[in-house]
């Protein structure tokens, strides 16, 4: 029964990059400065509210908004990703 998790832990597994209040007006500053495209983009975006809202993303989600923010550029477009064309 150990390995069984609660529910309310569920979502604040260790897994997630858990945000304060701080980080999230932080990165908003961040978001607020990016180029226009990124913050129009689907994705970005929803994570970008996933973030504000319920204060928690995977490590995978993270890494990409995380890249984004600290480049101004995704991934794909620094090259580190493939692009499938």
């Amino acid at each position: 029964m150990k390995n069984i998790k609660v529910y309310e832990d569920f979502n604040a597994s260790n897994d997630n990059k858990i945000f304060t209040d701080a980080n999230i007006a932080y990165y908003v500053k961040m978001w607020n400065s990016l180029n226009i495209k990124y913050a129009n983009n689907p994705f970005f975006l929803s994570l970008f509210n996933k973030m504000k809202s319920k204060k928690y993303l995977s490590q995978n989600q993270w890494s990409e908004l995380e890249y984004l923010l600290k480049n101004g550029r995704s991934k794909y477009e620094a090259g580190i990703l493939p692009r499938n064309n």
